[in-house]
């Protein structure tokens, strides 16, 4: 175009100086030459309309026809055009096809649609086993009730044709209640005498066990006790135990005066306490306790690995509050928590985690590590294996579970290399006193009886070197880890899963009853005699103390 004008601009400027004749003459050389040729632009123009494409865009029952650059994408065409669409439109070929032909566009109109409804939630029934009704009698504890549910379903049209229907959200309006039976069994064994009390949780309810075995008090039949928190006072009339709750929080802290048969139960205002909480001795309501922080990861918490003290009155006002110890991350696994055991005075507090044992003292919070004890790296998963961990009967000791070699330096690879030891509190000095116990041996010693001797229980694996899927046998020796001897079974057959074991609190051996859960009850043995006893048959207790 620009040369064009020149070739203009040239002649007239010659037509303009020169006679006619000469510029005639200049003209005819210039045309003859091809100076002041057009024919490029009709070049450039017919080749710029061949480089359009024509496009055809189908929605709705509109046709609309329009053009675009070869090489253009769908979604540029569909700019330039005047109809309008969304990107959650199904559009044929995509958006960001290239356009190298003649191509027809077709839109599918998406569209979505919620409505929200109701839907009634059946309660479920579940029922109580008690020993304490005669067989065939049922009661109704807690009636059910229905709950409420809102639906939200959202409908995908295309071109106002339904194509699909999926839940985008429910919601929980009214939650059902469970309807809960109890069904009275026949008790099918003779009562026995047992000296103090042995509370248990039945069903996540709380039983006591007072005087003989057939004398049997409901304390609490919520359903909701845990297990987790579950300690009688030095005087023998508050409980401290913990229930499980509904929202955030893993669980909550409450005690009940079990002496006054009106009283309800106190809410102490803390929550999740998972590895310990007991009571200080003494008629002052003071207890220990520590806490974990929940998370949705596994196991469900990370511990504070903290202690703290707290002073109530009988109503569950607080008094004081103290912090002993901050929360920390000591221990290699210290996401797991740290075990708490508090000496007899409630002077001492002897604590395990995952690589150590040690005292703290209550009075000035000062942690005094003892002995390093070689982390189980085995699990790798949700849990972390804690050294079972207890006082001797004079406190003079403290009992324990290790791995590998008992100074805690050398590594073990052996799964069967998990030991009892006893480390003596003034010598500072430890030593092993079984072998190959397993995991979860818990050991835990007896009273002082009338001849002054007292002795340990424990449990022994039945495959230590599989001891942390194995069953386990009840075991006693002597103090000082002599004359080894199986408690129960007796005669192959009947073991028991890990747990802890409990002394009857008796200094006769002819009374001195340890008590442990098997098949989901409570069984009594007599390590002096033999003698062993189950004391219930619901199937259905998950803890228990005897104080």
């Amino acid at each position: 175009m620009t040369g064009c004008l020149l070739k203009k601009l040239i002649a007239s400027q010659f037509s303009a100086l020169l006679p006619k004749r000469a510029f005639l003459f200049l003209l005819c050389i210039f045309l003859s030459t091809g100076i002041l040729s057009c024919r490029p632009i009709q070049s450039l123009l017919l080749e710029n309309e061949q480089a359009l494409l024509s496009i055809t865009i189908e929605k709705d029952s509109q046709v609309i026809q329009s053009k675009c650059q070869k090489g253009s994408t769908v979604q540029q065409a569909l700019d330039r055009s005047t109809i309008a669409y969304s990107l959650q439109d199904v559009v044929t070929p995509s958006l960001a096809t290239v356009l190298s032909e003649n191509t027809t566009i077709n839109i599918i109109t998406v569209t979505f649609d919620e409505t929200r409804s109701q839907k009634i939630i059946p309660f479920v029934s579940q029922t109580i086993r008690n020993e304490t009704l005669p067989e065939g009698e049922t009661y109704i504890i807690q009636s059910g009730q229905n709950g409420i549910e809102e639906i939200t379903t959202r409908a995908t049209y295309h071109d106002g044709i339904l194509v699909s229907q999926s839940i985008s959200d429910r919601s929980i309006l009214k939650e059902s209640v469970p309807e809960i039976l109890m069904f009275g069994v026949q008790a099918e064994h003779a009562p026995i005498q047992i000296p103090g009390k042995i509370i248990y949780i039945s069903n996540g309810s709380a039983w006591l066990m007072q005087g003989t075995t057939r004398d049997r008090t409901p304390l609490l039949t919520s359903g909701d006790l845990d297990g987790r928190v579950l300690d009688l006072s030095s005087n023998g009339e508050w409980l401290l135990f913990s229930r499980v709750t509904k929202d955030d929080e893993i669980n909550s802290l409450w005690m009940l005066h079990i002496t006054d048969w009106e009283a309800k139960p106190i809410s102490l205002r803390i929550s999740n306490v998972i590895h310990f909480a007991a009571w200080l001795p003494g008629d002052t309501l003071r207890f220990l306790y520590s806490t974990v922080t929940p998370q949705e990861s596994a196991p469900g918490w990370k511990a504070d690995n903290n202690l703290e003290l707290q002073v109530v009155s009988d109503s569950g006002m607080i008094m004081s509050k103290e912090i002993l110890v901050e929360s920390n991350e000591d221990g290699i696994y210290h996401w797991w928590g740290t075990e708490f055991l508090l000496s007899k005075d409630g002077r001492t507090v002897a604590y395990a985690n995952s690589d150590s044992i040690g005292l703290i003292d209550r009075l000035t919070g000062k942690k005094n590590r003892l002995l390093t004890i070689l982390p189980y790296e085995k699990t790798r998963s949700d849990w972390a294996w804690i050294p079972g961990l207890s006082w001797s009967t004079d406190e003079t000791s403290l009992l324990f579970a290790f791995h590998g070699d008992i100074s805690g330096t050398v590594q073990s690879y052996n799964p069967a290399e998990f030991h009892l030891g006893i480390y003596d509190l003034k010598s500072a000095k430890s030593k092993i006193i079984q072998n190959e116990t397993g995991l979860f041996s818990y050991p835990v010693s007896s009273p002082t009886f009338e001849d002054n001797t007292s002795f340990i229980a424990f449990l022994q694996a039945i495959t230590p070197s599989e001891s942390e899927n194995s069953r386990y046998r009840i075991m006693m020796i002597n103090a000082d880890g002599s004359d080894p001897k199986t408690v129960f079974p007796l005669e192959g057959g009947g073991t028991i899963t890990p747990q802890k074991v409990c002394w009857a609190p008796v200094n006769v051996e002819n009374n001195a009853w340890i008590s442990f859960i098997y098949q989901g009850n409570l069984w009594l043995v007599n390590p002096f005699t033999g003698i062993y006893n189950q004391i219930t048959i619901d199937q259905s207790i998950t803890d228990f103390i005897w104080e």
